[in-house]
């Protein structure tokens, strides 16, 4: 046991350096368009990240180290911001149990799954609850995501992982209007 654990951590090392000293492909990110649904008090925003995992990214989230993704949800009338809040998703692959623990900050849920293809559609999902004011009136909705640099203890280096996204922050915005029909 001990050692098919210690012949992961060496794996994902030679992984992690490959990818850090080597060329990166990176990668084209996009947000899928916003859906927003105004209900009595709650307004509901969801969207997911498009292309934003591909090419080096199975050696990042196998790393060990926590992988986070940023969200910065921002709600405006005209110039005024009615809203800001950030929220986080974020990965951790556990090597001992071959799973990945996943936190999702826009609905406050965890869960862990072996299943790659799971783990990515939960990281890259967006979904939040907050509650609003119909005299906001015609609001504009912006959502935009951004990596930020995490530490790598096996390596024992920091690196900023919007590298691979290109320096590339994707955004998605929409109006909506939240007052109530009289």
């Amino acid at each position: 046991m001990l050692e098919a654990i210690t012949g992961k951590v060496f794996a994902t090392i030679v992984s992690l350096s490959v990818f850090l000293f080597s060329s990166y492909t990176g990668n084209d990110p996009t947000l899928r368009s916003l859906s927003c649904r105004a209900g009595e008090k709650y307004l509901v925003v969801r969207s997911s990240l498009v292309s934003a995992f591909d090419n080096d990214f199975p050696d990042v989230f196998k790393s060990g180290s926590t992988i986070p993704v940023n969200f910065q949800l921002i709600i405006r009338n005209k110039n005024r911001i009615l809203l800001s809040r950030n929220f986080q998703n974020s990965v951790r692959y556990d090597m001992a149990n071959a799973v990945y623990e996943i936190r999702t900050g826009g609905m406050n849920r965890r869960l862990q799954t072996p299943s790659y293809a799971a783990m990515l559609a939960e990281i890259s999902g967006f979904e939040c609850s907050l509650p609003y004011d119909s005299s906001w009136g015609e609001v504009s909705i912006s959502l935009t995501a951004s990596l930020p640099s995490v530490r790598f203890e096996q390596l024992q280096k920091k690196v900023d992982l919007m590298v691979l996204w290109k320096y590339q922050k994707p955004k998605a915005s929409t109006s909506l209007s939240l007052q109530k029909p009289s």
